[in-house]
């Protein structure tokens, strides 16, 4: 699926959902993004309309945990982490999110929210990492 661009960036990017045994593989592809570490979240609404994409809503959180970052527990079960960014605008990032899955209406599924990639770096703390604009969006759709 597309990640478009957003608050006036210039990211392209693609993200593929694939069901795996023990939860959700996301593998996240970006280009024309700021080098270093930027951060990446599932949000909780399937919703890119907004030109900074505050329409796709917070976190996706439904177990109401605190934010933290994926080697930590608890967190909110979008919490991706980052995207490790070189010099040339492109990075990769991938993860295995437990407990998430893609099927419709299923508690803990990832099917119709979005994908955000943010221009910051995730620092881990309360309430949302510190990650700043959305400056990438897509609606996550069904995998093949």
């Amino acid at each position: 699926m597309p990640i478009e661009a957003r608050s006036k960036s210039k990211l392209k990017g693609s993200a593929t959902f694939t069901e795996v045994e023990d939860g959700v593989k996301v593998a996240v592809q970006v280009s024309g993004a700021p080098k270093g570490k930027i951060a990446v979240h599932v949000h909780e609404t399937g919703d890119c309309s907004a030109p900074d994409a505050k329409s796709a809503g917070a976190h996706y959180n439904p177990e109401n945990h605190q934010h933290g970052l994926p080697d930590g527990a608890p967190r909110h079960l979008g919490d991706l982490g980052n995207i490790e960014v070189k010099a040339d605008g492109t990075g990769t990032h991938e993860i295995v999110v437990k407990g998430a899955n893609l099927k419709q209406g299923a508690p803990n599924s990832f099917l119709g929210r979005a994908i955000i990639v943010h221009e910051k770096q995730d620092d881990g703390s309360q309430p949302a990492g510190n990650a700043g604009g959305r400056i990438g969006c897509g609606v996550i759709g069904q995998s093949k």
